[in-house]
């Protein structure tokens, strides 16, 4: 007799903080020193938004869920959340702003 009860793993907003100050920190790579590789400078910067999209989602599966050790669970997450809409917000506001700039150039 075998039983497929799996128990689920405890909820807490650490996750969502870990990702939120992972994706802001990605954002400082281009400026680190000129002689690291520009692959180790450059290529964190694509994983920016993925990485603050998934804190925003692990934040708010915390919250919806009601977070595991009470008020520091929800703390974390709101944080992460946070980190994570600043490291989504950022870059896409730039690139928007980029482009408009530079398209409504006169030359």
């Amino acid at each position: 007799m075998s039983s497929d009860h799996r128990v689920p793993a405890p909820v807490t907003g650490a996750g969502s903080l870990l990702l939120g100050l992972g994706a802001v920190a990605l954002g400082g790579f281009p400026w680190l020193p000129e002689s690291i590789p520009p692959m180790v400078r450059y290529v964190p910067v694509y994983l920016i938004v993925p990485v603050g999209i998934c804190a925003i989602v692990a934040g708010a599966r915390v919250l919806r869920l009601g977070g595991g050790a009470g008020a520091i669970a929800r703390r974390r997450a709101r944080a992460g959340t946070v980190l994570g809409a600043v490291a989504v917000v950022v870059p896409v506001a730039v690139a928007l702003w980029a482009t408009v700039a530079l398209g409504t150039a006169e030359y």
